[in-house]
């Protein structure tokens, strides 16, 4: 499996990491992400050296700057969710994605919550399933020392006992309606990297 790295230390918000700072659940991924076995990005059968097409690299350039505009947007709409959350989300997320972030923002709310700062990320494209309707799965090393959960009346710290500040977060990126947006992301709080 060839990894094309993103970005190192983008500032991003993983709005499941939120949910589950506040609640402490953990929840698997609801859609599987492309393994190794997935068309996309291969090794060529005369070296050892990956061959990345033209097509492949372009597809995976566009879905890492979705995923940055998707957290940009879930990092604004839960540092106040008082808010209507911006446009932005919306426009870069689809189905589970865009469900797990507002639900999120709910839950912010309800509590009386708000995330303060913002995370870092490293991330990598996994790989790049061609198609009809491509698909690029993304991991990233979600880095939440920066990026905390607050009382908005007291102040106080909202932060679950135990966390790990360094989790992994697996998403998918795809196309829809003519633009690269964010299909599934998840946060796995007991895989920290």
């Amino acid at each position: 499996m060839t990894m094309i790295s993103g970005h190192a230390c983008r500032p991003v918000l993983a709005a499941l990491l939120g949910a589950i700072v506040l609640v402490g659940c953990t929840e698997g991924p609801q859609d599987p992400l492309p393994t190794s076995t997935s068309p996309g990005i291969r090794p060529s059968a005369s070296s050892a050296t990956p061959t990345v097409s033209t097509t492949t690299l372009t597809e995976s350039v566009e879905a890492l700057a979705a995923y940055d505009r998707f957290w940009a947007a879930k990092v604004a709409s839960q540092a106040d969710p008082t808010k209507e959350p911006p446009k932005a989300l919306r426009a870069n997320a689809i189905d589970k994605a865009l469900s797990d972030a507002l639900a999120t923002v709910l839950l912010l709310r309800r509590n009386g919550v708000e995330m303060r700062g913002e995370p870092t990320h490293e991330t990598s494209v996994v790989s790049v399933a061609a198609g009809a309707r491509p698909e690029v799965a993304i991991t990233d090393c979600l880095d939440s020392t920066g990026w905390l959960p607050v009382f908005v009346a007291t102040g106080d710290s909202a932060l679950a006992p135990g966390q790990s500040p360094r989790v992994v977060v697996e998403s998918v990126a795809t196309i829809f309606d003519g633009r690269w947006v964010i299909k599934t992301s998840t946060a796995f709080r007991d895989r920290s990297c």
